[in-house]
């Protein structure tokens, strides 16, 4: 008997026990669509989470800014801190490594007025660099560059909704707005952005970004604040690498406490953010992982019980076999074979069911569904351990059945 001979008496046997086959096959299926189904929709919301991050600047983005006060500072240090200053960007910039991106960013609140409207908008004074930390495209005209910033240049750039509003279907390019008490020249326009958390949300995520109206630094400093006013409202960074992070943000923290004197800044670092996230979803990912490996080992203890079961129905045909020139090796494969086939199937089906689950669950929290190869190789991997785990033991003793012994079976 050759192994195709096996393999062929090893589906005959799947066939003709259709009903022992559905049966053996059920704890694989629930065991693998729960592990699928696990990894599915974690991988799903991290692929969003990391959708959101690079349209916004990436995870190595940091972010500094003054904390609200929320009680009396008593110390002079305290009282004293002047809060975040262009000085506290020359001193990261100089002293703390792990930092590629360095950038100031001052917004103020004034008065816009165009030819179709006089309101009251946020404007912000940035640097050429706010564009790369932040992922900001520009779809007319330029970016804020370093010329502007050196000569306080009274240009500006808006985003796409606020390019709308002033201006409606003309093209804002070269065009003149008032800031405050002050003209500033249209350069640049943003394309229209947008981000969604969940498919029915109406919360745009990167509106911000539609709504700016940026302007050179040192002209919101010299033209709204006041000149030699060195204040900023926010401070942005970008890390170098993943790995900068445990040597690069504590040493943030601890130079901005050393100059301000007092703990009146926020440091948030989407990093940070991404390990929580991936900790809080740690006990959910195990409560499911638990629950599959749970079925998965029923299923396998069922595997293995009707395969015992079906291997004493057979011992005297066994016998036969092995009386009649079979090697146990032919023996051990059918054996192993029927396992295979039986987990194959319930792997499959169970993939399946897992995927749909996916699917369902995303359609019902309004979230995209991710079906990645590492699903597909965690079904492979579970009904591949159940095939070889539930036949290994009916195999074995098949293998080293006497024949005569086998032969004397009632």
């Amino acid at each position: 008997m050759n192994l195709l001979e096996v393999v062929a008496d090893g589906f005959a046997d799947v066939r003709a026990n259709a009903g022992r086959t559905a049966l053996q096959t059920v704890g694989v299926v629930l065991g693998v669509a729960s592990v699928v189904a696990t990894m599915g929709l974690t991988a799903g919301g991290e692929a969003q989470s990391m959708q959101y991050y690079t349209q916004s600047g990436g995870v190595l983005k940091v972010l500094v800014w003054p904390k609200q006060a929320e009680t009396v500072r008593t110390s002079a240090r305290e009282n004293a801190s002047k809060g975040l200053t262009l000085d506290d960007i020359e001193a990261i910039r100089a002293s703390v490594p792990g930092f590629d991106l360095v950038e100031p960013e001052v917004d103020q609140q004034l008065q816009i007025q165009t030819a179709r409207l006089t309101r009251a908008y946020q404007v912000s004074g940035v640097a050429p660099l706010y564009a790369e930390l932040n992922e900001i495209r520009i779809e007319r005209g330029r970016f804020i560059t370093d010329e502007d910033v050196t000569g306080a240049a009274s240009v500006c750039v808006l985003g796409a909704e606020r390019a709308r509003e002033f201006f409606g279907t003309e093209d804002p390019i070269g065009k003149q707005i008032r800031l405050g008490d002050h003209l500033y020249r249209v350069v640049g326009v943003e394309p229209y952005r947008e981000f969604y958390w969940n498919n029915g949300d109406t919360y745009n995520a990167l509106d911000w970004m539609n709504e700016l109206v940026v302007v050179p630094v040192s002209a919101m400093q010299v033209r709204q604040i006041g000149a030699g006013d060195r204040k900023v409202g926010e401070i942005g960074l970008r890390l170098t690498s993943v790995k900068a992070y445990d040597d690069a943000v504590p040493a943030l923290r601890r130079l901005l406490a050393r100059r301000l004197g007092a703990d009146d800044f926020e440091v948030y670092a989407r990093k940070e953010r991404l390990d929580q996230m991936n900790q809080n979803s740690k006990a959910y990912d195990l409560t499911f992982k638990v629950c599959g490996g749970i079925s998965l080992l029923v299923g396998c203890i069922v595997v293995a019980n009707i395969l015992m079961a079906s291997f004493r129905e057979r011992m005297r045909e066994v016998g036969t076999r092995k009386a009649l020139g079979a090697k146990g090796w032919h023996i051990a494969v059918q054996f192993l074979l029927e396992s295979a086939i039986v987990s194959g199937l319930g792997g499959g089906v169970g993939l399946a069911l897992g995927v749909g689950f996916v699917h369902i669950m995303a359609a019902m929290l309004s979230q995209p569904a991710a079906l990645t190869p590492a699903m597909v190789l965690g079904a492979v991997l579970s009904s591949g351990v159940v095939a070889v785990v539930a036949g290994l033991v009916p195999a074995i003793l098949a293998a080293r059945l006497d024949p005569v012994v086998a032969l004397r079976y009632e």
